[in-house]
């Protein structure tokens, strides 16, 4: 039988061994973190609205680590064509990355309606309009520490076909072929 004192020792013992573990794991998290690799997929026409052309853009990511990853918030800057800026988007998908996984991420973008006739003019004989996304994102790496990281940099570029967004404008805008 074991003293209630040596029984404290020994649950104070067990919990310090825990804390050291759960310490030491997470300081190899920090230094064994591989970055996701985020490309675009695709981007597709959502609809139309008063505000222009709602384009969802597709975003593969792939996550090679062992562990969960988090996208809490992503903040970037959309260009489209010739160097329209589409305004900063900010938004907050909260969606977790499965590890050793490929998730997509879908990122909603509106193309103001000032701008279509501009885009549609720019890119007459051509098949697709190229965008680049800038910005950064705020990850959590692995559900159960909860360790974050802000300001993630995202760096990207990708086209969407120049008559998917001609079809979508042409039920607002008659002149746009």
């Amino acid at each position: 039988m074991v003293s209630g004192r040596v029984g404290s020792r020994l649950s104070r013992s067990s919990a310090m061994l825990a804390l050291v573990a759960a310490l030491a794991g997470l300081s190899c998290l920090a230094g064994c973190v591989q970055r996701p690799t985020m490309t675009i997929h695709h981007a597709e026409v959502q609809g139309v609205s008063t505000y222009g052309v709602t384009v969802n853009i597709v975003l593969q990511v792939q996550n090679d680590n062992s562990y969960d990853v988090q996208i809490r918030r992503v903040h970037c800057n959309v260009t489209i064509g010739r160097g329209y800026v589409l305004g900063p988007i900010d938004f907050q998908p909260n969606q977790w990355l499965p590890s050793n996984r490929v998730t997509y991420v879908t990122v909603p973008v509106t193309i103001p309606w000032s701008l279509v006739p501009a885009l549609v003019m720019e890119t007459n004989g051509s098949y697709a309009i190229a965008y680049t996304v800038k910005g950064s994102a705020d990850v959590t790496a692995t559900r159960a520490f909860g360790i974050e990281r802000d300001n993630y940099p995202i760096d990207e570029g990708g086209i969407v076909p120049r008559q998917t967004v001609v079809d979508a404008a042409r039920s607002m805008l008659p002149f746009a072929r």
